[in-house]
């Protein structure tokens, strides 16, 4: 395998950017969800409702891009606000029609789930075939890293696996599973609800997988993807600092 795209989302659920490289440490993607929009209970905007997260519409109406040392939200029409800006908590109070505020991560962690999370091109040609009529697109689905699997494997082959790319390892621990997320519109993808029913009849609600860092470094579009065991990892624990 090999990298086929990167993406990082400098503020969790708005839109993301596309990078040629990625560095990854202990946490994850260097500045990946780093910051999050934050209601008046406390709680992380997010697409769904859980303990943690609370549904906020038209998240996805905005991006977030990094500029510097800091995210910059752009907004609809067309401004672009640093993170640290006095004005951003109401800007985006006023965009999103509630009370909110930016905040950067402290001891709660703004991830649903894994630092890394990957997709296979294959699960995804696969899904547009299921869904001729929809627009099966990456963006949807608010990954880390795509990889090009020329062998057509599925997430479940990696599981308990380990992608070595460079000098960063990763172990691949569980499939990710969907919400209504990637059924959401954004940009010029529109409102899909046969994207997440696709997913519960053909993946069992299961699309892409989480990772967890064994080993930090960078990771580049392009670059070769060796697969290892987890096996090897035990046999090797010492050297690999786990």
């Amino acid at each position: 395998m090999r990298i086929q795209a990167l993406w990082r989302y400098p503020v969790k659920s708005l839109l993301g950017e596309q990078r040629q490289s990625l560095a990854i440490d202990e946490r994850g993607v260097v500045g990946d969800r780093q910051y999050a929009i934050i209601d008046e209970t406390g709680k992380f905007g997010s697409g769904k409702n859980t303990r943690r997260f609370t549904r906020i519409d038209n998240l996805l109406s905005l991006r977030a891009v990094t500029k510097g040392d800091a995210p910059t939200v752009e907004f609809p029409d067309g401004r672009a606000i640093d993170v640290a800006a006095d004005d951003i908590d109401h800007r985006l109070s006023e965009c999103l029609g509630q009370p909110v505020k930016i905040r950067r991560e402290t001891e709660q962690s703004h991830f649903d789930d894994s630092p890394v999370h990957l997709l296979l091109s294959s699960d995804l040609e696969k899904l547009q075939k299921s869904l001729p009529g929809s627009k099966i697109d990456v963006r949807r689905f608010r990954a880390n890293v795509i990889l090009e699997d020329i062998g057509h494997l599925s997430a479940s082959d990696l599981v308990g696996s380990v992608l070595t790319i460079g000098d960063t390892r990763l172990l691949i621990t569980h499939k990710t599973e969907r919400c209504r997320m990637v059924t959401a519109e954004q940009e010029d993808l529109e409102f899909d609800p046969r994207i997440l029913k696709s997913i519960a009849r053909d993946f069992e609600v299961d699309f892409g997988v989480y990772a967890r860092v064994l080993k930090a470094g960078t990771i580049a579009v392009g670059q070769d993807v060796e697969i290892g065991s987890e096996r090897v990892l035990r046999a090797n624990n010492q050297d690999l600092g786990i």
